[in-house]
């Protein structure tokens, strides 16, 4: 890739990462201050409007930066390991935050949301610094 089209990169990463912040404030608005459940999932969880806006902006975001990060793959050169590895601890994140949804151990999804972030941040380092 030419050296000139890190820019737009970098700032549509940027774009990615406030979206995601703002999508995760929204998701943190307090039940009390959600209102009534839309739709019931589980035991503790349910999805409000408010709920809907946040995992929206997340969805748009998360699959955005996820263009972006495999777009730019290639130009890695990551060892097979490497590749395996964050595959791994990204397929167990996704399995953890499902599990937690639709199971009785619904702190859990915490876990998982962990996982797939330290998987995110470290492609999205490596992709942006190269």
């Amino acid at each position: 890739m030419p050296q000139g089209s890190t820019g737009p990169y970098r700032v549509q990463v940027t774009i990615c990462v406030v979206l995601i912040v703002v999508g995760v404030g929204v998701l943190a608005v307090p039940a009390a201050g959600e209102g009534r459940v839309l739709v019931p999932i589980s035991d503790g969880h349910g999805l409000s409007a408010i709920d809907a806006v946040g995992a929206s902006l997340l969805a748009l975001a998360a699959t955005w930066l996820e263009v972006l990060v495999i777009r730019r793959l290639p130009h890695l050169a990551l060892p097979p390991r490497a590749v395996f590895g964050l595959g791994l601890l990204a397929g167990l994140g996704i399995g953890i935050v499902i599990a937690s949804v639709f199971s009785g151990f619904f702190w859990w999804w915490f876990v998982g949301a962990a996982a797939l972030g330290v998987v995110t941040l470290v492609l999205v380092a490596l992709t942006v610094s190269r």
